[in-house]
């Protein structure tokens, strides 16, 4: 996650989105490359069109529809069929308020072969569902359509947060603290996918699978001669699995260390050892 704001929940989704974009690119390195800007249709605004396009930004976003797109997509007539049920085609529009026309992509379903489609119905053309997509990429009609509908992933994420992080149905009496809190839970969220990438090495797993096979393992706490020992419930495979982790935790924390004492130019820390306990001292009340 890189960037999110908290705000109230009568706030209209593309209020301030001028806003949050500029700050969202302003933390992503100078090098890094953005393929295409994904949104639903509560973005499909011109201002925030025409912000993108002067950024050089390509962009698929779903269109809200009105009497006017309606009509347009009523009016096509040339249709490419590539899946059952599935036609897709193009065409251009102009909003009264743009300054020149833009591309769109449209996808009927036909609710006979696909009962449970959920696009728009338009009266003019029953018997159909229907996506339409505004986009400047030069993609094919299919191949944009799929594309936009790989955001869906992201509903993912966001089921994460809400069930694994609780980041729903928590308030605090002040607003800021309630945005500290989220804040905090989406660095916790960028924490564990780190981990996730880094140690197991499995993207897909959710919080709830770490928890019961990583995070928390059952032990006991016995001894050895003098010395405490956790011997933890861990047998075969499973054991095995829990050490390869453990050596990946400590090869990325002596990376990390290096790779800060090289931007720091100081040496790095030698690696700790236990102290030897200091001798007792006593002192010595000498009464006057």
């Amino acid at each position: 996650m890189l960037h999110a704001w908290l705000r109230s929940g009568n706030t209209a989704s593309a209020r301030g989105v001028k806003a949050f974009l500029a700050e969202t690119l302003a933390r992503v390195p100078a090098d890094f490359r953005f393929y295409a800007v994904r949104a639903d249709s509560g973005f499909f605004l011109g201002e925030f069109l025409e912000e993108l396009e002067q950024r050089a930004l390509p962009y698929v976003i779903a269109v809200r529809m009105n009497p006017l797109l309606r009509r347009v997509v009523a009016g096509i007539r040339q249709w490419q069929s590539f899946a059952p049920g599935l036609e897709a085609a193009e065409t251009n529009y102009c909003a009264h308020s743009w300054k020149a026309p833009r591309r769109l992509v449209v996808v009927r379903e036909l609710l006979r072969e696909r009962p449970e489609a959920r696009g728009r119905k338009l009266l003019e053309v029953p018997g159909y569902t229907f996506h339409v997509l505004v986009t400047s990429l030069s993609l094919d009609p299919v191949a944009t359509w799929r594309f936009y509908n790989s955001r869906a992933e992201s509903e993912n994420r966001l089921k994460e947060l809400k069930e694994d992080f609780g980041a729903d149905g928590f308030c605090l009496q002040s607003f800021y603290g309630t945005e500290a809190a989220f804040r905090l839970i989406c660095f916790l969220f960028n924490l564990i996918a780190d981990f996730k990438r880094q140690v197991t090495q499995d993207e897909s797993s959710r919080l709830l699978t770490l928890r019961t096979k990583v995070l928390v393992i059952g032990a006991i706490l016995g001894a050895e001669g003098s010395h405490p020992v956790l011997r933890l419930g861990l047998r075969d495979r499973w054991r095995q699995r829990f050490a390869a982790l453990l050596e990946r935790i400590a090869a990325l924390a002596i990376s990390t260390v290096a790779q800060l004492a090289g931007y720091l130019k100081t040496p790095a820390p030698r690696p700790w050892k236990p102290r030897r306990p200091a001798r007792q001292q006593h002192l010595l009340l000498v009464p006057n």
